[in-house]
C-alpha cells in the first residue's frame, strides 16, 4: 500500500490502518479484481491486498500489544457489504440514489443525465450497461467528480454510517450532506464501486466464500457461528489462530446445525455400523435461547431476533415469565438450540405450521390461543463453557442439569437409542401413526457444526420415501395466465373434486380444491397447454358456469375454465390439507405439485368431496398414508418374526422420458440471470454433470428442456458428439461451450457471448457478430483480458489467412495519429536496436548468460523498439553496458564501414528518454 506509509509523526495509538489506506486502493483492487479471468487468478490479487494490510497493521502497532479494535473490518465490510450486520440500513436503493444525486449535482429532472439515472434499466449505451446503475452512475458522475478521490477507508465508512444512522431518524438533509460530501471527494470510479455497496451488490465476481478463505481458513465457519464480520476480522486476526480455539459466545447469533436428507434403508450404512439416537422432528420454528443472568434473548436460524416477542426478562414476553423458574439455580449462562412450537393448553396438543398461524407474532398467537413452548434437543453452552466440541451424548446430559421441564412451556426433546435400519423403519412408522412431521437420526459421537448439514445429522419424513405419501386424483377445473417466461399459456391450475351424486351417477358439479403450479417443466406445461387449448373459455363471474363452484367471494378466480368432460386428471402430492377459506371444499393442500397426468383415468373419477373429508378425518390432515417395509430385512431380528416386504406398487403411466431431467424439487432460485430463458443441456465436463448444470440453470431463474424448440434459448454442450452434430447441422440453434456458462456463475452477472464462446452460432448471432468483432473474434468496442488475447492470437495462427504486415515505421505513423498524447508504448517504435550482449559481436550464439541488458532489451520491446541480434545495415542504435567495453572498438570499426551510422549509447540514454518521453538526442550518451 503505497499510499499509506507509516510515517515516524504516526501516533500509533490513535491510528487505525484503515486511517491511513485511500479508499481509492480498495476501488482499484475491486476493479482489478473484476477485471482478472478466473477465481485463483482474483484469489491471488484479494491475497496480496490483505497480506499488505497485515504488514501495514503490523508496522502502525509494532510497539502497542493492544490492538484489539484494528482489524480488517473497515475493509471487509466493504467487500461483503450484504453481510454487514453493524450498520443500519442506508435506507435508498438505485432510484433514491438516483433522485439524490440529481439534487445535490443540480441537474434538471429533464436532462439527458438525469433521465440515464431515473432510468437505467431501458438505457443501453456503450459507457453503460443497461440495468447497471453502478456503471450508469460512474457515466454520468466521470466529468463532475475529482480525478482521484482524498478519502481514506475510513472516512467512508464514517460518511456511511452517517447515512445509515440519519436515515434510521429520518434526517433527510443530513442524508443528502453526507452524499454530497461523498461526491465532492471521490471519483467516479470510486463512486461506481460505492453505489454498489450500499446497494449492497459489488458484482466482483468473487463469492463470499472466496473472500472469506482469502482472509483466514476459518472465516467463513466463523461467520457461521456468530453472523459478524467484526467478530470474524478481529478475532481471527492472526492466520494462525483457529476457529476452535474461539468458541461460540453469549448473545451472539449464529446459523445452529441442520440435517441432511435421508432415507432408512441407509442408516446403518451412514453409521458405519454404530448405535444411533432417534428424535422426533417438529413441526415449529427453529430457535437459538440465550440465557445469562435474568437476560434473555431468542434468535431465529437465519440470525434475526425475536427477544421483544419472547422477553428478555422474566417480566415481559410471551414465554420468559413462565420459564425463568425452569432453569436449575446453578445455571448462570446458557445456549439452548430448539425448537419453538405453538402449544393448545385446552386440547393439550402442538399445532403445526399447515394451521396458519406464526408462533413469533402475538396478535396471530392469542387469536389461535396457542402459546409458545420451546422444545430444547441441544445444549451449546453451559456456564461459559463451550460444549460444541463434545460428543452429542455428553452434551445430552449436560442438559439434565439445566432445566426442570414444565408442560407447555419448556420441554426436553425425547430421544432413543438404535442400530438397524429396522429400527429407524419403526420410528418413522410410529411418526406416521402420530401424525407427526418425521424423525431426526443423529450420530450420538458427532459434534456440533454450525450452519452444515453434513455434521451427522439426518431428517426423514415421509415424502421422502417413495409410496408412503397419499396421492390424490383431482380434475382440473381451471386455469391462471401466466407471466414471464409462462406467458402466452395457463401455468398454474384450479383443481376441484366432484360431489358425488346419490344414485351412482357421473357428478354434475365440482368443487375447488386447491391451485397447483408446480412439479412439471416447461416443456410438459406446453404439451399440456396445447392439449386443452380448445376447450378453456373465459370465466365470467357475473355468470359462473353451473358445473364449477368457487368459494364466496370468488376468492381464487381463474382466468378461464373447462367443461370437466373435457378435461383430465391429474395426480398430485402435497405434505398435507389444512384448513382454507379460499376454496369451496373449505380445505386445500399444503405444498401440492403435480406428479403426473393421469391418462387412465376417465374424468369422472376423481376424488370426491367425501373422500377428502375422509382423508383428512383418518390423519388429521397429514398425508403419509402408508407405513414403510424393508425388503430382506427382518422385523426385529432375533425376535422369531418372519421378514417383511414391501408390497409391489402400481406404476402409473407417466410422461415421455425425454421430458424428465434433473430433480429441482428441493432447488432455491438465487438469481434472476436466466429468468425467461429456456437452456438444453447436451452434456457437461467431468467436473460437472448435466444434472448439475440444470440445476445452476434453475437457481438461476431459468428453465431447462432436454430437447430444443422455437423457444430455446441456446445450447449448453462440452463437446461434440452426435447429438450435437446433428443440431449443427439445422443452423437454428446457438450451442454455446459451458465454459460460458460458468462465467455467468463466476461473476454473478450476465456476460454477451463471444464467438470463442461457441460452438456453431445460428444466422441470426453470426450476423451480430460480424458487427461486433473482427474475422478473429477481437471485439470493435470491449476490452480483452490476457487469456482471450490468447485465443485470438491462436485462432490467427490457425486461420489459414494471409495477415498482413506493418514495418514498424507504419507502426509508428499510426501511434502518431491516433495515440499521440494517450500511448508512450511507442516510444521507441522507428529504433532497431542491437544488445551488445554477446562475446562475439554479431553472434547469437555467443550470448553472455548474466548480461545487465537482457531485462533492458525487454523493456526497450515493452516501449516498442525492434531489438537485433545482428549487427545489420538497419541498425539505429548500439546498446553497451559501461561496465564492459571489452567490444567496444570492434563496434566502432564496423561502423565505420556502415553506409548508415548508428549510435553507441549507454543505458542513460534508454533512462532520459522515457523520463523525458521522447527520443533524446544521443550525443550526451555516446561512447
Amino acid at each position: 500500500m503505497a499510499d499509506a506509509a507509516v510515517s515516524s509523526d504516526v501516533n500509533p495509538t490513535s491510528s487505525t490502518v484503515a486511517s491511513l489506506v485511500p479508499f481509492a486502493e480498495l476501488c482499484g483492487l475491486l476493479e482489478k479484481i473484476s477485471k482478472t479471468q478466473g477465481n485463483d487468478k482474483k484469489k491471488r490479487v484479494l491475497k496480496d491486498f490483505v497480506d499488505r494490510w497485515r504488514n501495514l497493521h503490523d508496522d502502525l502497532h509494532k510497539k502497542d500489544s493492544d490492538t484489539t479494535m484494528d482489524s480488517f473490518y473497515p475493509a471487509m465490510r466493504l467487500l461483503l457489504p450484504h453481510l454487514e450486520r453493524e450498520r443500519m440500513a442506508y435506507g435508498v436503493k438505485e432510484n433514491g440514489l438516483a433522485r439524490l444525486m440529481i439534487k445535490v449535482l443540480c441537474l434538471a429532472k429533464d436532462s439527458q443525465d438525469a433521465q440515464r439515472l431515473l432510468n437505467y434499466r431501458a438505457v443501453k449505451t456503450v459507457q453503460g450497461d443497461a440495468g447497471d446503475f453502478a456503471s450508469m452512475a460512474y457515466f454520468v458522475l466521470k466529468t463532475r467528480c475529482p480525478s482521484r478521490g482524498s478519502l481514506t477507508i475510513q472516512q467512508v465508512n464514517e460518511a456511511l454510517d452517517s447515512i445509515a444512522t440519519n436515515n434510521a431518524a429520518r434526517k433527510k438533509e443530513a442524508v443528502e450532506e453526507s452524499i454530497l460530501f461523498l461526491l465532492k471527494n471521490l471519483s467516479a470510479v470510486e463512486q461506481k464501486w460505492l453505489v454498489r455497496m450500499i446497494v449492497k451488490e459489488l458484482k466482483m465476481g468473487l463469492s463470499q466464500a472466496s473472500v472469506f478463505s482469502v482472509y483466514h481458513t476459518d472465516a467463513e465457519d466463523f461467520f457461521n457461528v456468530n453472523n459478524s464480520l467484526e467478530k470474524v476480522c478481529r478475532l481471527l486476526r492472526n492466520p494462525a489462530t483457529r476457529m476452535h480455539e474461539i468458541g461460540i459466545s453469549i448473545f451472539s447469533p449464529f446459523t445452529p446445525m441442520l440435517g441432511d436428507r435421508g432415507t432408512p434403508d441407509k442408516v446403518e450404512k451412514l453409521m458405519e455400523g454404530r448405535p444411533y439416537l432417534i428424535e422426533t422432528k417438529f413441526d415449529g420454528e427453529r430457535v437459538l435461547l440465550h440465557k445469562d443472568g435474568e437476560e434473555y434473548k431468542y434468535f431465529s436460524r437465519s440470525g434475526n431476533e425475536y427477544t421483544s416477542v419472547f422477553g428478555a426478562t422474566p417480566f415481559d414476553g410471551t414465554l420468559t415469565p413462565y420459564i425463568a423458574n425452569c432453569f436449575k439455580p446453578e445455571v448462570k449462562t446458557c445456549i439452548l438450540d430448539g425448537e419453538m412450537l405453538g402449544y393448545h393448553s385446552a386440547t393439550k396438543t402442538f399445532g403445526s405450521k399447515g394451521e396458519q398461524f406464526d408462533i413469533k407474532s402475538r396478535d396471530v398467537v392469542e387469536a389461535k390461543g396457542y402459546q409458545p413452548c420451546v422444545m430444547v434437543f441441544d445444549i451449546l453452552l453451559y456456564n461459559d463453557h463451550v460444549l460444541t466440541n463434545l460428543p452429542l451424548r455428553q452434551r445430552l446430559e449436560y442438559l439434565e442439569k439445566v432445566i426442570v421441564p414444565v408442560d407447555g412451556r419448556i420441554l426436553l426433546s425425547q430421544h432413543k437409542e438404535a442400530r438397524t435400519n429396522q429400527d429407524c423403519v419403526d420410528a418413522l412408522n410410529d411418526a406416521i401413526d402420530n401424525r407427526e412431521e418425521g424423525i431426526m437420526v443423529k450420530d450420538a459421537e458427532s459434534t456440533y457444526r454450525p450452519n452444515t448439514r453434513k455434521g451427522g445429522w439426518w431428517k426423514l419424513k415421509p415424502e421422502y420415501v417413495g409410496g408412503l405419501m397419499d396421492e390424490l386424483d383431482l380434475l382440473i377445473i381451471g386455469g391462471f395466465f401466466g407471466e414471464g417466461h409462462r406467458g402466452g399459456m395457463m401455468s398454474h391450475f384450479l383443481c376441484g373434486v366432484a360431489v358425488p351424486e346419490a344414485n351412482g351417477e357421473e357428478p354434475k358439479v365440482f368443487y375447488s380444491f386447491c391451485k397447483v403450479g408446480s412439479g412439471y417443466s416447461k416443456n410438459q406445461l406446453r404439451e399440456f397447454n396445447q392439449r386443452l387449448a380448445e376447450h378453456w373459455q373465459v370465466f365470467d363471474k357475473r355468470k359462473p358456469p353451473a358445473c364449477i363452484e368457487l368459494a364466496s367471494g370468488f376468492k381464487e378466480k381463474p382466468d378461464a375454465w373447462i367443461q370437466p368432460d373435457k378435461s383430465c386428471i391429474v395426480q398430485v402430492k402435497a405434505a398435507e390439507i389444512i384448513v382454507s377459506e379460499r376454496f369451496k371444499v373449505g380445505y386445500t393442500l399444503r405444498f401440492p405439485r403435480v406428479e403426473m397426468i393421469r391418462d387412465d383415468k376417465p374424468w369422472h373419477q376423481c376424488m370426491t368431496t367425501a373422500d377428502i373429508e375422509d382423508l383428512r378425518q383418518k390423519s388429521g390432515g397429514k398425508l403419509a398414508g402408508s407405513r414403510m417395509e424393508l425388503a430382506g430385512v427382518e422385523e426385529g431380528a432375533g425376535r422369531g418374526r418372519r421378514k417383511r416386504h414391501i408390497a409391489p406398487r402400481v406404476q402409473h403411466p407417466k410422461l415421455m422420458a425425454r421430458f424428465q431431467g434433473a430433480d429441482v424439487s428441493n432447488v432455491t432460485q438465487v438469481s434472476h440471470l436466466l429468468s425467461g430463458r429456456e437452456i438444453c443441456v447436451i452434456n457437461g465436463p467431468s467436473d460437472m454433470t448435466k444434472d448439475e448444470l440444470e440445476r445452476k440453470v434453475a437457481e438461476m431463474g431459468g428453465i431447462f428442456v432436454q430437447n430444443p424448440g422455437k423457444t430455446t434459448f441456446c445450447i449448453l454442450a462440452e463437446k461434440t458428439n452426435v447429438k450435437v452434430t446433428n443440431l449443427i447441422k439445422t443452423d437454428k440453434y446457438d450451442i454455446v461451450k459451458v465454459s460460458w456458462f460458468q462465467k455467468l456463475l463466476d461473476r454473478g452477472q450476465w456476460v454477451d457471448w463471444t464467438p470463442s464462446d461457441m460452438i456453431h452460432a445460428s444466422a441470426g448471432t453470426r450476423k451480430r457478430f460480424l458487427q461486433e468483432f473482427d474475422q478473429y473474434g477481437d471485439s470493435f468496442t470491449e476490452d480483452i483480458s490476457e487469456e482471450q488475447l490468447k485465443d485470438i492470437f491462436h485462432a490467427m495462427d490457425h486461420s489459414g489467412t494471409d495477415i498482413p504486415t506493418m514495418k514498424p515505421e507504419d507502426i509508428a505513423q499510426l501511434e502518431e495519429e491516433y495515440f499521440s498524447e494517450d500511448s508512450p508504448y511507442g516510444l521507441f517504435r522507428t529504433c532497431r536496436i542491437y544488445m551488445d550482449s554477446y562475446m562475439i559481436v554479431g553472434n547469437d550464439s555467443t550470448h553472455i548468460a548474466t548480461s545487465s541488458l537482457d531485462l533492458l532489451a525487454i523493456e526497450l520491446r515493452f516501449f516498442g523498439a525492434t531489438i537485433s541480434s545482428r549487427l545489420d545495415s538497419d541498425v539505429s542504435h548500439v546498446l553497451v553496458d559501461k561496465r564492459d567495453l571489452s567490444r567496444l572498438e570492434q563496434l566502432k570499426i564496423v561502423r565505420r564501414g556502415c553506409k548508415r551510422k548508428f549510435h553507441i549509447v549507454t543505458e542513460e540514454w534508454v533512462r532520459a528518454c522515457l523520463e523525458e518521453g521522447t527520443l533524446c538526442a544521443e550525443k550526451p550518451y555516446e561512447l
